[in-house]
């Protein structure tokens, strides 16, 4: 494993797979991880050459823009060539092809291309063989045609599959599970947006009743105020062109758009704050969490709404 790591890929989501499973090896070593600013040179080659005071390890990630790299190439491949004892680092950026055959022969170079819209399925497939499991051809192809070919979306659903079966994922299951629920899922999304909380909570136990797993519906929630983070910072926006940008559906960035009113800056980093929490006590939390994962999210749904809901076309004063 080279000390090294160059993960080139357009897609945030698909750079973030291949990130963690680099991690994932150095972490395995008892390596602490590290993540520093690009914009900063200096603080970047201090922390690549810079040992752990504790002799543990240490692996550094750089993301950042091919602009902001680039003109580090040959600091880097100097690096790479003779780095010191138990430091790993992993650059993640975009395209650029200056870094790819600058660094090309001393690092470990990872391409992740997303698959055309009908090569979807094959990469579900792939994809949960990595994980570990085996998914049907046309599970996969059922997956896709219930939620589309969005791949976090597909990742997020993968993840509720494997919580709730055992064995090879086949059609029946994913049918059981998901169809009818993409429209199920937007319509408690636009009750939050609306900050209509009573129906927000109902939709929200309709979603769990049919099976879906309280980290998925956490997920798509985090989604949603990620794209009404990103409308609310851009004013007018191309939909296609942001949620290419977030790596998100359309159908986000649309929602956002239509229901941006409804949240003030400031209440929608409230929301992130409570989306944190919430993450937090559905994963055990540092002390443990015995609360059910069910009043957990009742109660982030009904605090992101608030005590004042406001009705679908009102405006905020």
């Amino acid at each position: 494993m080279k000390p090294l790591a160059l993960i080139l890929s357009d897609s945030e989501f698909l750079a973030s797979l291949e990130l963690e499973q680099v991690r994932a090896q150095w972490m395995k070593k008892g390596y602490a991880v590290e993540e520093v600013d690009p914009l900063d040179a200096q603080a970047v080659f201090y922390a690549l050459d810079t040992q752990s005071l504790f002799g543990d390890g240490r692996f550094v990630v750089i993301r950042g823009t091919a602009q902001q790299l680039e003109q580090h190439a040959d600091r880097f491949k100097a690096w790479a060539q003779s780095p010191p004892p138990e430091v790993a680092a992993a650059i993640v950026v975009g395209r650029s092809q200056k870094l790819k055959k600058a660094l090309g022969g001393v690092a470990d170079v990872r391409e992740a291309a997303g698959p055309k819209p009908w090569e979807t399925a094959d990469w579900l497939v792939r994809h949960v063989k990595g994980l570990g499991r085996q998914m049907r051809k046309e599970a996969a192809e059922a997956l896709v045609e219930h939620l589309g070919t969005d791949l976090r979306e597909l990742a997020t659903a993968v993840e509720q599959l494997t919580l709730a079966t055992n064995g090879p994922i086949g059609v029946d299951v994913v049918n059981k599970l998901f169809r009818g629920l993409e429209s199920q899922v937007w319509v408690f999304l636009d009750t939050v947006l609306r900050r209509d909380r009573s129906q927000a909570l109902r939709h929200l136990h309709a979603l769990v009743r049919g099976g879906q797993h309280p980290l998925a519906v956490h997920a798509t929630l985090a989604r949603q105020f990620r794209a009404l983070a990103a409308v609310k910072g851009e004013g007018r926006v191309n939909a296609n062109e942001l949620a290419r940008e977030l790596d998100l559906t359309p159908a986000y960035i649309n929602r956002a758009t239509k229901n941006g009113r409804n949240f003030d800056p400031s209440e929608v980093r409230r929301a992130f704050r409570l989306l944190a929490d919430a993450d937090l006590a559905l994963k055990g939390g540092e002390f443990g969490d015995d609360r059910p994962d069910e009043l957990i999210l009742e109660v982030l749904v009904a605090e992101i709404c608030g005590d004042h809901p406001v009705a679908a076309g009102a405006r905020r004063r």
